[in-house]
């Protein structure tokens, strides 16, 4: 079985798994509770996106061009991954205790929430497996660490836990998988005594991803920043339903994330090889990236509403109303991850910085501005503008990203013919 087969039945699995206990998590705990735990995860991920330094693709590319120097490059990976996990930590605490929350139930679930930073550092086994095409071995961690965490999230649910002790079963899901992949890589004799610190190759691994650092902020930033503003503006109420509505959308986020992981590494070789072939890999990689959005996005724009009034019930009516709107972010989504690969391999890493502030600046902008007026829907229509000018319009900026630009107008406006014609 293929990388491609086993990574679609890892997502397949996790989403069913996801799907099924986080509709009857929402359902038990409420549009004001499941508002609050949506709001805790935005604030830890917004901190987490920085603080993971923007390693992972920097890794993987090196992996891929020096499987040779696999343990330096994993050793200093892991050495700068574990300072960033535990300085995020500390900043989510202080976050929690120093800032204003919106709730006091707030402050106790963004600690509970963090604690899942110091566990992501072992995520750098993932790296390795993903270097080597080796999709099996991540498929197989994260489909048991998810199977584990769901059954205790149902039985907490039976047992009419609360919202904090819910909380800690998501962070048990990254602590399983952590283990995982220790158990993994030692299995594949990369354990931790065979990783090699060597600070140039950790310098290295700063220089260049210390823009995908920042930029992770931001687009972490541009991607949650509604929620933020929501939970702090409208309530845990009006939050708790347009994260619903976000749930279902993102049930189908990971069909990009997939076909990246697997395209990355032959797009990467091509780039060495052939620069033609690289732009024909690049090209049919945006039109599979469209294809994807009218497969999934056009569903959940007909049929979405239906679905989230069987699911959730009618506590989580207006979530329906939203669902049609925020289904057209797909679209966005799927070739923001494709262009992630033009931008490694071109290593516009600084160029990736700038959209993803001006798109993060404007969609906090405009969501402060619009939330108030508009409700969820302000939001919406921020997050709209800002993925519009950081995927597309800020690419005529750049030299070299106007031909990614045109591959991805052709993709979208002429999907049927190839690049070579």
């Amino acid at each position: 079985m293929d990388n491609a087969a086993w990574l679609m039945i890892d997502q397949a699995v996790r989403m069913v798994a996801g799907l099924m206990v986080g509709v009857w998590a929402a359902r038990y705990l409420g549009p004001e509770q499941y508002g609050w735990l949506s709001y805790a995860a935005a604030v830890v991920g917004t901190v987490g996106a920085f603080t993971s330094l923007g390693l992972n693709a920097v890794v993987v590319r090196e992996l891929v061009r020096s499987p040779a120097a696999a343990n330096p490059w994993m050793g200093a990976a892991f050495f700068l991954k574990s300072i960033g996990a535990g300085a995020g930590f500390l900043i989510c605490v202080g976050v929690a205790l120093v800032q204003p929350m919106p709730a006091v139930s707030v402050r106790p679930l963004i600690i509970i929430v963090a604690l899942g930073l110091l566990f992501q550092t072992l995520d750098i086994f993932d790296l390795f497996f993903q270097s080597r095409s080796e999709s099996r071995v991540s498929a197989l961690v994260r489909i048991v660490a998810c199977v584990l965490s769901n059954l205790i999230k149902a039985v907490l649910i039976f047992a009419h836990a609360s919202l904090l002790a819910l909380a800690v079963a998501g962070v048990i899901e990254i602590a399983l998988s952590a283990a995982g992949w220790w158990w993994a890589g030692r299995k594949s004799g990369l354990g931790f005594s065979r990783f090699h610190f060597d600070w140039d190759y950790a310098r290295t691994l700063l220089l260049e991803s210390w823009p995908l650092a920042v930029s992770g902020l931001a687009i972490y930033s541009q991607a949650y920043a509604d929620q933020v503003v929501i939970g702090s503006m409208l309530g845990g109420s009006e939050l708790g339903q347009y994260a619903v509505a976000m749930r279902l959308v993102s049930v189908f986020g990971f069909l990009p994330m997939v076909v990246q992981t697997v395209a990355a590494p032959e797009i990467t070789r091509a780039k060495r090889d052939d620069e033609r072939l690289y732009q024909r890999r690049l090209h049919g990689l945006y039109r599979l990236m469209f294809g994807l959005f009218l497969l999934t996005g056009l569903p959940l724009i007909v049929l979405g509403p239906l679905a989230i009034k069987f699911l959730y019930g009618a506590s989580y009516a207006a979530a329906a109303g939203l669902l049609p709107w925020l289904a057209f972010r797909l679209f966005f989504t799927n070739f923001g991850v494709a262009r992630s690969i033009f931008i490694t391999n071109e290593s516009l890493f600084k160029f990736a910085l700038l959209t993803a502030l001006v798109g993060a600046g404007l969609n906090i902008l405009l969501s402060v501005l619009l939330v108030p007026r508009w409700g969820a829907r302000g939001a919406i229509v921020s997050s709209f503008a800002s993925f519009g000018a950081t995927t597309f319009a800020l690419e005529v900026f750049q030299p070299r990203a106007r031909l990614n630009l045109f591959l991805m107008a052709r993709a979208v406006f002429l999907p049927w013919r190839r690049f070579a014609e």
